[in-house]
């Protein structure tokens, strides 16, 4: 057995010229009873003795500490609460007022906390400061969500993203505004698209777009101009002007990759060819309204060959050749030179990371060539489409928080912007209504997609 040593302040070394501490003798101690196995009745003893030791150190310790401290206001002339701990009673000086004083700063401070989040308070050299009913406000905006989705899901057997819209639009803006600083979860919802579009690019299966061939390609061109040129025409007949009339159709032309990937999640078919044919043609139905919109921009500023071009040939361009060199160039250079460089367990982290760092490229290179950003992360993630082990990593880190950035996607990017108040006006509904016929270019694509059903039944 070991006994401990006595602790000496004084004698800071130990018989063998040692630095000396406690915290050495209550390891060395510890040490000594496992390597001896002395787990019998003695050990009971030794564990007391070691704990009081400890004990009497900590008491030590706190008294030194307490004790210089004291000394240190006493002799400080502008502290003179500091002299009133260290025994001072002068009248000047007297330790209620110092209290009171405090107490004072802390309710003031406490205050202008309070008021922050309003406003309403002090910056305090910058920093940011949230009100207790924000906060509140947004975790029972998050349960609203959650609850509205499930509602959707189980009781009205609808897709869940039904829910979440509703949950956006009552507690929107638009109607009872209640959700706290809504620019914030819009922004959270769109960092969720992103994240999505990226994982669309990985989930893209090569050997089902062969499969998909040149007909999955006509299919997104028609899919997106047909409803463009029936909305376009309803406006005209209505009697809207060239530029409306444009807006009018370019709002019927995309297909919500969001909404799309977020259906045929729950459905289980992403990775059939009709999912694959779907993702594909969100992608280039979002690349042609983005052109559209582009030429609108351009109608209504002052209209230039180069304001004209430049969207429609960034968006082709990144699309085909970036799109080339993201499946065809890409991937085996950084199988020949990134790769070889690596452990086989780290290729889905090294991956992921380079992933990013392409996708921190691409997004602005996208944006500021009048193209897609998202289309960009489509890009981003497709160079890695082949890579089995960036897409597990990716899932394994991201897949709750996508869950939910995604439910707030729905909520605030795509509830928030209902106007539901608009609703009441029955001119409203009915142009609603008269306009959604140019739905029906949407369906009839569906025509147009071929039989992969080897089925009897579908024969």
């Amino acid at each position: 057995t070991h006994t401990l040593q006595p602790y000496n302040p004084e004698n800071k070394t130990s018989q063998q010229g040692r630095s000396y501490s406690p915290r050495t003798d209550i390891y060395r101690s510890a040490r000594l009873l496992v390597k001896n196995n002395t787990f019998d009745a003695t050990m009971t003893s030794h564990v007391e003795s070691l704990l009081w030791d400890i004990f009497a150190h900590v008491k030590i310790a706190s008294s030194s500490l307490f004790i210089g401290a004291s000394n240190y206001f006493y002799h400080s002339n502008s502290n003179s609460w500091g002299r009133q701990l260290a025994g001072d009673s002068s009248p000047e000086s007297s330790l209620s007022h110092e209290f009171e004083d405090i107490t004072n700063n802390f309710e003031d401070h406490s205050m202008a906390d309070s008021h922050a989040g309003d406003g309403h308070g002090d910056d305090h050299g910058g920093s940011v400061h949230i009100s207790y009913e924000d906060l509140y406000a947004s975790i029972m905006f998050f349960a609203c969500i959650y609850v509205g989705g499930q509602i959707a899901a189980r009781l009205l057997k609808m897709p869940s993203l039904v829910g979440e819209i509703f949950v956006g639009i009552f507690l929107g803006p638009n109607l009872a505004a209640y959700v706290p600083d809504p620019v914030s979860f819009v922004m959270l919802g769109e960092i969720g698209l992103i994240l999505l579009v990226l994982e669309a690019g990985i989930d893209i299966d090569l050997t089902m777009l062969k499969l998909i061939g040149t007909r999955g390609f006509i299919i997104a061109i028609i899919g997106s101009i047909l409803p463009i040129a029936i909305a376009m025409a309803i406006a005209f007949a209505v009697g809207t002007d060239t530029a409306g009339s444009i807006a009018a159709g370019a709002s019927f032309g995309p297909t919500s990759l969001g909404i799309a990937m977020n259906i045929l999640r729950q459905g289980k078919i992403v990775n059939t060819p009709v999912g694959q044919l779907i993702v594909s043609a969100a992608v280039i139905d979002d690349m042609i309204a983005l052109i559209i919109l582009s030429q609108l921009g351009a109608l209504a500023g002052e209209a230039s060959l180069a304001t004209i071009l430049i969207p429609i040939f960034s968006a082709l361009g990144f699309l085909i050749i970036g799109g080339y060199i993201a499946v065809f160039v890409l991937p085996p250079i950084l199988d020949k030179v990134f790769y070889p460089r690596i452990s086989k367990e780290n290729h889905g982290s090294a991956g992921l990371a380079l992933m990013f760092l392409l996708l921190f490229a691409m997004m602005p290179a996208t944006y500021y060539a009048k193209s897609s950003f998202l289309l960009g992360a489509f890009l981003s993630g497709l160079v890695f489409c082949r890579k089995h082990e960036v897409h597990v990593r990716f899932v394994s880190q991201f897949k709750r928080l996508l869950q939910w950035l995604m439910r707030i996607f729905f909520a605030a990017s795509i509830g928030f912007q209902v106007p539901i108040k608009d609703f009441g006006d029955a001119k409203v509904i009915g142009y609603g209504l008269l306009f959604t016929l140019a739905l029906t270019g949407k369906l009839a694509v569906g025509f147009l997609v071929p039989n992969f059903n080897n089925t009897e039944k579908f024969k």
